[in-house]
């Protein structure tokens, strides 16, 4: 009996380290930013001149006139999940934001192919990991 105790105190104890590393390496909730209007006029703009993939239209989405408006740094980590024939959910991951209190982000940008073929940005998600906070959070940091 007293092994099969040790075993289950154990398992707990594995447990709840594994919770503990999951909370500080993936984000379980995002939070929903509002839509640029002006940013997402610049990227239909911008694929006027021929077709952009979908990562780059979310890369300059997410950087509309900020330092990174023209070219994304490369410590930026960025995937994609196709949703369906005409939805695509790009993710962006800065590992170390240039921020005083935000370390890490991810942003992720659902982009939806209209009538003329263009990615448009329909939603905009987002968490951080950052001073004040434990793990990943939609709460402002300090």
């Amino acid at each position: 009996m007293k092994h099969k105790q040790r075993w289950l105190i154990v398992l707990a104890i594995l447990l709840s380290v594994g919770l503990i590393a999951l909370k500080l390496t993936v984000p379980f909730a995002y939070a929903m930013a509002d839509l640029n209007p002006q940013a997402v006029d610049y990227v239909i703009e911008i694929q006027r001149v021929g077709e952009i993939e979908p990562s780059e239209c979310a890369a300059r989405y997410l950087y509309f006139n900020t330092d990174y408006h023209r070219e994304t740094p490369k410590r930026i980590r960025v995937s994609a999940k196709k949703l369906s024939e005409t939805q695509v959910r790009i993710a962006l991951f800065d590992p170390s934001c240039q921020d005083d209190s935000v370390h890490s982000s991810v942003d992720r940008i659902h982009l939806q192919r209209n009538g003329d073929g263009k990615w448009v940005p329909i939603l905009h998600e987002w968490s951080h990991t950052g001073r004040g906070k434990f793990g990943w959070t939609t709460e402002p940091t300090n």
